[in-house]
């Protein structure tokens, strides 16, 4: 019981203020992905072009209330319990101050990047939670030596990875890092594969069966493919690349080399994968890979170039000449759905409130201060540095264990990132908040000692 309370002490502000944003943006923030999830909801036809299991689990709570404002306010529950867990990590394993958390979890809820996401449905936000989730996990795990043989523990860690897995499609290449370097640390403990092996059941079940029960369709079938196509229309644009007539004649048959040529722009994937032939990449689409590694092969240079471009969001703090970051959606988009979907527009509870955040949350990410709150690497690297430090100061080298599920994900972006978007990569923002929180305690606590050590000298001398 004491457990609990701890948790819902730490959860009360941040969830307070998260539904009074919402209450401002009521019934939430919607856009394009939003739209198409919530349609599928309401026409109970699933598909897997946004994670299935998001969508069922938007699909339920809409039983209890057919409102995206109440699936909102659920997510804002748990992205403010998924914050309190690490938080009474932290506490329990670190004796960080009661008042400093608390305070640190208030800060947390009125950065603007974070009360926004919480608002606005989107599966990213409670895939970064599930992630922040288990970076909490991690810190159980390093300090709790019986930790594998905890069952309601290991049954935790499942749920954790599942709802990974789950969530958002490089989520799977998330577990599985992870759990490899889990794995190579704790390699003597035999629950460990235990947990490894019942994940993989239950997902297989997950996506293997219960696509077939739950008639869910294949994702969109062009995101497949649209890094190849990319790396295509890199080659058509660049002076002194000249493909072969019969390399073109081939390329023509899977997409409209034009519009690939016409729309390329090296740091968004969504206008090459607008220009492909889906119907014949269904039929052939291993043809494309094999053909596509042929050409590429003559072309390793621009190859390379291609991903130093195209990944640059995920290592540069600092754009690249032409590049562009696709922060927080401020304003409600029903795209295609406006006119069925109509009474989802913006109907504020506390307009006065709205306009006031609405102001906060266009300065905060724009200009150059749009450069420092939305771009992942800087956090990235804090982070780094941050845990380091901690490492020396706490003598604990296993504490880089926590920055694991944050840089896997940003590794598993890199093959395939389609935009640069601040969401992709939210979990790395997380992380680094309650890393930065713990830091500034340490040295706060490092400062004290220095000072009362010097007064006791000095009375010492004195006496």
């Amino acid at each position: 019981m004491k457990k609990i309370l701890n948790i819902l002490l730490y959860t009360l502000p941040i969830f307070i203020i998260f539904t009074i944003v919402l209450l401002a943006y009521w019934p939430g923030i919607l856009v394009s992905d939003s739209m198409v999830q919530w349609h599928q909801t309401q026409i109970k036809s699933f598909s897997d072009w946004h994670p299935a299991y998001n969508t069922i689990y938007i699909y339920l709570l809409t039983l209890i209330w057919n409102n995206p404002g109440f699936v909102l306010l659920v997510q804002c529950l748990i992205v403010s319990l998924c914050a309190s867990f690490v938080v009474t990590r932290l506490e329990k394993h670190y004796n960080i101050n009661k008042i400093f958390l608390f305070i640190l979890c208030i800060l947390f809820a009125l950065i603007p990047l974070n009360f926004n996401f919480a608002v606005t449905l989107l599966k990213d936000t409670l895939y970064s939670a599930f992630i922040l989730l288990l970076t909490g996990l991690i810190i159980e795990i390093i300090n709790d030596m019986d930790f594998f043989k905890k069952i309601s523990k290991c049954i935790f860690l499942v749920i954790t990875l599942l709802l990974i897995a789950l969530f958002r499609h490089n989520g799977i290449l998330v577990v599985l890092l992870t759990m490899f370097i889990l794995i190579i640390k704790y390699r003597k403990q035999k629950t460990i594969y235990y947990i490894l092996f019942t994940f993989f059941l239950l997902y297989l079940l997950l996506t293997k069966v219960g696509f077939k029960v739950l008639e869910v369709q294949e994702g969109n079938f062009a995101n497949k493919y649209g890094p190849i196509s990319h790396i295509f229309a890199r080659l058509l644009n660049t002076e002194g690349v000249t493909l072969t007539d019969e390399e073109l004649n081939t390329l023509s048959q899977y997409v409209d080399i034009d519009k690939l040529k016409e729309t390329y722009n090296p740091y968004n994937m969504d206008f090459s994968i607008n220009s492909q032939n889906i119907s014949l990449l269904k039929e052939k689409g291993t043809d494309y890979i094999k053909f596509a590694i042929k050409v590429f092969i003559k072309h390793p240079k621009e190859v390379i170039k291609h991903y130093v471009y195209l990944t640059s969001f995920l290592y540069s703090p600092i754009p690249f000449d032409g590049s562009y970051t696709v922060g927080m959606f401020i304003e409600t988009d029903l795209w295609e759905y406006a006119d069925q979907y109509y009474y989802l527009n913006e109907n504020s509870k506390i307009p006065s409130l709205l306009n006031y955040l609405k102001n906060i949350e266009k300065k905060y990410q724009e200009g150059n201060l749009g450069i420092i709150t939305m771009r992942p690497a800087l956090y990235m690297y804090l982070s780094i540095t941050f845990i380091c430090i901690l490492c020396f100061i706490k003598k604990n080298k296993t504490l880089l264990f926590l920055l694991i599920p944050s840089l896997a994900n940003t590794l598993s972006l890199a093959p395939a990132i389609p935009v640069a978007m601040t969401r992709y990569i939210y979990s790395t923002m997380l992380v680094f908040y309650f890393i930065f929180g713990w830091f500034i305690y340490e040295i706060y606590k490092k400062i004290k000692e220095k000072i009362y050590e010097r007064k006791n000298i000095k009375s010492s001398i004195n006496n």
